[in-house]
């Protein structure tokens, strides 16, 4: 009886691992990996501004990257447990920490979902959608870059670094521009408002920087640079930080948006979405 045991044991596995494949065969599994991702950002989004982050908001999180993890092709799981990797301990760190770690999962969900995109829609030969996407892709990536550098300045300013007021100014500037940029992209009226926020938030600290700084170059006596932390906090420009992260996040979700308004999430069991969308496009 025991091999009979055995044999029926393995005929059992077998079978399961030929359902898995013939359901990863399935034509829509790709577009229910694109929903999923879209989900992803949108709660993403939501949790870019906050400061600390829910128990329960954090364990989704985790959760929809399981998801997607299993959704995704093979070649593309490794990216899916490095971004878990990053996120999983995240509770654990300081403030400053936890906004360098966020920072990093958001470029790593920005990159996933260029894995996914652009071969979703070369296998329906949308070169129209595909040359659209690439378009609003690069201006995110663009100011995702920009905003990286400004971070890394204002960091190296709280730490008092040589010359890192100059490094702030440079990259305010540019991501003042890379923001100006993103405008060009005809966005929603609301999402304008809000880059017009930050580039004025931008443009006023720059203006305090420099009235700061100006009796400092008069002074002979002074030998080392004065950091700036009491004029604009790191906390606020940290701040700042996640609220573009928040803008790129919005504007790859509408992309998304438009980009899936003629596919609908599949209905179907074996998929278990874990976060329905309920509307075509969110506004910012």
């Amino acid at each position: 009886m025991g091999w009979l045991v055995m044999v029926g044991a393995l005929a059992l596995g077998i079978a399961v691992v030929v359902a898995v494949v013939l359901y990863r065969q399935r034509p829509d599994w790709p577009l229910h990996q694109l929903h999923e991702l879209r989900a992803l950002l949108q709660h993403a989004r939501e949790l870019a501004a906050q400061t600390h982050i829910a128990s329960s908001d954090y364990q989704h999180l985790l959760s929809q990257i399981r998801q997607l993890h299993h959704l995704a092709p093979q070649a593309q799981k490794p990216m899916y447990r490095l971004l878990f990797h990053h996120l999983h301990a995240l509770p654990q760190y300081d403030e400053v920490t936890q906004a360098r770690m966020k920072n990093r999962a958001l470029q790593h969900i920005i990159y996933l979902v260029d894995e996914a995109v652009p071969p979703f829609l070369i296998a329906h030969n949308d070169e129209a959608s595909l040359s659209h996407y690439q378009h609003v892709w690069y201006a995110v990536l663009e100011l995702l870059q920009a905003r990286q550098r400004y971070s890394y300045a204002s960091i190296q300013l709280h730490k008092a670094t040589p010359n890192a007021s100059q490094s702030l100014n440079l990259q305010q500037q540019i991501l003042v521009k890379r923001l100006c940029q993103l405008q060009h992209l005809n966005l929603e009226d609301s999402l304008n408002t809000e880059i017009d926020r930050l580039i004025s938030q931008l443009s006023n600290d720059a203006e305090r920087a420099l009235a700061t700084e100006a009796p400092l170059a008069t002074e002979k006596s002074l030998a080392t640079e004065k950091p700036l932390a009491n004029e604009t906090p790191l906390a606020s420009r940290l701040a700042l930080s996640q609220r573009v992260n928040a803008v790129i996040l919005t504007v790859l979700d509408n992309c998304l948006a438009d980009l899936l308004a003629d596919f609908p999430a599949p209905q179907d069991d074996i998929f278990n979405t874990l976060s329905p969308l309920h509307e075509p496009r969110n506004s910012a």
